[in-house]
C-alpha cells in the first residue's frame, strides 16, 4: 500500500525531479497516473483474484499529489506504475523520447511480471 505522493517522488527521482521542482510535473502527475492506473486494472484485478480479494471497480479520480493512499499490490505501485508515470514524465522532452520509451516498456513488463500465472490445465474463472 502506498500513496500518490510516494508513486510520484520514485518516479520523479528517475527523470531528478521533485514535487515543486517543475509546475507542469505537479500539474498533470495525477491525471497520468489516473490514466496509468486505468491501464493497470486488469492486472491488479488478476492479483486480486488469485488472493481470493475483491476485484476494484474503478480508478479513483486524482487530482493533486497527496497522500492520498493507493491500496493496490506493490508490484503495481512501487514498481509498474512509477515506471509508467516516468515515462509519461518525460514524453514531452524531445531529447528523452528515446528513455520514455524504455521506462514505458518498463511498466508494460513490470505488469505482466506481475500478473500471476494460469498453469496449463487449471480451469480458467
Amino acid at each position: 500500500m502506498t500513496t500518490v505522493r510516494r508513486i510520484f517522488d520514485l518516479a520523479a527521482a528517475i527523470v531528478f525531479e521533485r514535487f515543486g521542482g517543475d509546475s507542469d510535473f505537479d500539474q498533470y502527475a495525477p491525471l497520468f497516473l489516473e490514466r496509468l492506473m486505468q491501464e493497470a486494472l486488469p492486472y491488479e484485478n488478476m492479483i486480486r483474484e488469485q488472493k481470493g480479494l475483491p476485484p476494484v471497480e474503478t480508478v479513483p479520480e486524482l487530482n493533486e499529489i497527496d497522500d492520498t493512499v493507493i491500496d493496490w499490490d506493490d508490484r503495481i505501485t512501487k514498481n509498474a506504475l512509477v515506471h509508467g508515470l516516468a515515462s509519461s514524465l518525460m514524453g514531452d522532452d524531445n531529447n528523452k523520447k528515446s528513455e520514455s520509451l524504455i521506462e514505458y516498456n518498463k511498466f508494460v513488463q513490470a505488469l505482466d511480471e506481475a500478473a500471476p500465472a494460469i498453469m496449463e490445465g487449471e480451469d480458467e474463472p
